[in-house]
This record gives C-alpha cells, sequence and structure tokens, in this order.
C-alpha cells in the first residue's frame, strides 16, 4: 500500500533537490497499490517538478497468454491549466519487443468514459489489461503499450473529464514515464490509440504534442467514436437516459475544476442525482440507472438552459471542443453509423474540417455499428494503421 509519509518524502526530496542542485532528479521507487486519499496532487511547491516524471512503478502480474511484462505507475504530468498533478497508469511491455531498448516504440491508450470518482481507474481493476481494447493485438506487434488512468481517477481528484488539455498531458506523460522503468527504455517514436472520451483525448494529444514534448516524435492517432464539438452532442443527446449521465458526469466534472457552481444550470433535485450518477463507476451504473429514472429528474427536465447559450459554459465547450486542437499529424478515425451518443453526423464535420486543414485522415465508417461495440470493430484496422506509422509506412488519407 502506498504510504502517505513516503510519497510526501519523495515529493520533497524532489523539491529540495531541485532547489538545490538543479539538475538532480530523483530515482523513481517500486510503488504499490493506491489507496484512496493517499496522494496529493498539490503539494506545496509543485511547481518544480518535471511533466512526465516517473514517481513510482510496481510490477503487475499478467495472463500467461500475453507474454509481456507489466507495470502500474506513479507519475507527474499537468492539468488543463498547466499545473503540476499526478496520475496512475499502466505500461505493458511485450517479450517480443525488440532487445535493444532504444528500438522500441510506444502505443500510448487512452481509455474510454468509467465514470469520474477516484475508484473508476481502469488500472485498479482486477484485471486491468481488460480495459485496453487491442492490447493482444499490439502485444503481438511488439510495441510497447502505455495506459493512463487521467488525473483523479486512482490519484486525488477531480477528474477533468473531457477536458482535453489536461487528459492531452496526462496520455502524452505516460509515454515520458515509461521510458524512465528500468529495462524499458525505447525510443522517442509513438502513436496515440484511444476510444470515446479516450478519443477524444488522443485527438487533443496530437494538437499538444509538438508544443508539449518536443523530444518526442509522434507518427499518427488513431480514435475511436471521438466526442469532438460538445455543443452539438449535448444537444443531441440531452434527452435521453444516456446521453444525461454523460452530461452529468461532464458537467459535474467541469463544476469543480473550472470552480463554476452548478445552482443556476440545475434545479436541486437534478443536483441530487448528478451526485448520484457521479459516485458510481460505468460497470456499476446500468443497475441503478432504473432507480435513478425512477427519481424523475433524469426522465423529465434536466437542464434549465443550454449551456451554449450563456458564459461561461459556453466557454468551456468550445475550449474543449476538438476542432480547436488539430494538427498535422496524419489520423485514423473510426465513427459507428448506429452510435447514438457520438453522432456520426459530428464526427464526419470534424473529419471534413481537419482534411480542409490539410491532416492526413484515413476514416473509416463501421457499419450497424453502435457506441459500444465500435471499439471492438475497429481494433484490426487500427491497429494495422498503427503498426504501419510506427513502421514509417505510408500515410493512406481517403480526404475528399
Amino acid at each position: 500500500m502506498f504510504r502517505l509519509l513516503a510519497v510526501v518524502c519523495l515529493i520533497m526530496g524532489i523539491i529540495t533537490g531541485s532547489a538545490q542542485q538543479g539538475e538532480a532528479k530523483p530515482k523513481p521507487k517500486a510503488m504499490s497499490p493506491l489507496p484512496a486519499g493517499a496522494v496529493s496532487t498539490t503539494p506545496a511547491g509543485h511547481m518544480q517538478f518535471e511533466s512526465g516524471l516517473l514517481l513510482q512503478y510496481k510490477r503487475i502480474r499478467l495472463p500467461a497468454f500475453y507474454r509481456a511484462t507489466g507495470w502500474r505507475i506513479l507519475y507527474m504530468t499537468r492539468d488543463f491549466r498547466g499545473r503540476p498533478t499526478l496520475s496512475t497508469g499502466l505500461v505493458i511491455l511485450p517479450d517480443k519487443a525488440p532487445r535493444v531498448p532504444m528500438d522500441r516504440k510506444f502505443v500510448a491508450w487512452a481509455h474510454p468514459t468509467t465514470g469520474i470518482a477516484r475508484k473508476c481507474a481502469p488500472s485498479l481493476r482486477q484485471s486491468p489489461t481488460k480495459a485496453i481494447d487491442g492490447l493482444n493485438e499490439l502485444v503481438a506487434a511488439g510495441v510497447v503499450v502505455t495506459a493512463t488512468d487521467y488525473p483523479g481517477l486512482g490519484t486525488e481528484g477531480p477528474i477533468g473529464y473531457l477536458v482535453g488539455k489536461g487528459q492531452a498531458y496526462a496520455v502524452i506523460d505516460s509515454v515520458r514515464a515509461a521510458r524512465q522503468i528500468p529495462g524499458v527504455g525505447g525510443s522517442n517514436q509513438y502513436a496515440l490509440w484511444g476510444y470515446s472520451q479516450g478519443g477524444h483525448a488522443v485527438l487533443f494529444a496530437a494538437g499538444e504534442a509538438d508544443r508539449y514534448a518536443p523530444e518526442l516524435e509522434l507518427v499518427g492517432a488513431a480514435a475511436v467514436a471521438p466526442p469532438t464539438d460538445l455543443a452539438r452532442l449535448l444537444q443531441a443527446t440531452i434527452s435521453t437516459i444516456e446521453g444525461r449521465v454523460l452530461a452529468s458526469m461532464a458537467l459535474g466534472s467541469w463544476s469543480e475544476k473550472y470552480d463554476v457552481p452548478l445552482h443556476a444550470l440545475v434545479d436541486a433535485r437534478v443536483q441530487r442525482v448528478i451526485d448520484q450518477v457521479n459516485s458510481y463507476c460505468v460497470d456499476d451504473l446500468g443497475e441503478k440507472l432504473d432507480i435513478l429514472a425512477a427519481q424523475k429528474p433524469l426522465q423529465q427536465k434536466f437542464l434549465n438552459f443550454d449551456p451554449a447559450s450563456r458564459r461561461p459554459w459556453s466557454g468551456m465547450l468550445s475550449e474543449n471542443s476538438v476542432f480547436s486542437a488539430v494538427s498535422r499529424v496524419p489520423l485514423y478515425v473510426a465513427q459507428g453509423t448506429a452510435d447514438a451518443l457520438v453522432k456520426p453526423e459530428v464526427t464526419l464535420g470534424f473529419v471534413r474540417a481537419a482534411c480542409r486543414q490539410g491532416v492526413p485522415v484515413r476514416y473509416v465508417t463501421l457499419k450497424g455499428r453502435g457506441h459500444g461495440s465500435s471499439a471492438k470493430a475497429a481494433v484490426p484496422g487500427a491497429v494495422k494503421w498503427l503498426a504501419t506509422r510506427l513502421n514509417g509506412g505510408a500515410i493512406r488519407s481517403n480526404c475528399r
């Protein structure tokens, strides 16, 4: 178990060492499971920290069929305002990865919605690797896989759910941290891979990568069912139970991250339901929806006004929509045609806008697939595309 005193001592050692020696860095230390309340994300003197600094790591047992070694990690990253914070995550090193560490390349996985409570971190699951879509295929390809939890899941919250820059930084910094694990090393080349919330995160990361991590070389980003234009998606889904559940997570998270109270946007009945929704993880939420729906606010009027129509909510929606973060990094975007949460027409609008800006995009439609089944359906094509990009293959865009 993580011990608060040990972590505080480590943090203080970094701060004082940085102040006294300038170039001195702490060595990452073995870690053990992280209990709630054990780590502060805002330690005094945090500006002395370095983005992507690996603080602790611990071997985890993987099923033998993976033929890989895994670690759970704790590392430094930054929130959407650039303030240092902490994240946990996983690193998977395949047995068939290149023997020379400098030949190893990375795929940084960004997970879909799991909830916004700290306990919802994928790395805390009994079988955490099951939360990584395409892991079997990626391990077979010999690439090192990182999988951030995002700050606030596994560490002190709140999570910045669909807060683009903060999640993007955590994804990129997972690669920086992985390279510091003894015996892992690695080249500076990496690709991004994400689904749903994670698709949003990797598209933002693609836009931030050159500025945020110039020492790394991002070769491509693959996103499945990524929420892009958040205002349009909110308007299109807010009348559904599922849409209101996701809105509860986003609005509840943003209220805390941006320090904007919800009382003008929702009434007290809805606030109570939002609080209930946000106390659950997605895996547990299905059986609770009938109970929540019976309380009426999820079925009746939910919001007092359209957040896109009033500040500061309109600014948050715009700031965290992906059209403001497109880069020239090659993209692979897959979208289910029957997706009721991330509307296909919204994703297509993003793809067309990216194409107009000269971004090479490979756009794939998944016929008949809804939101929940899109990732599995996209894995073969996406992993093949990622491997091609990491191996220096040609960029094949179908922009028109």
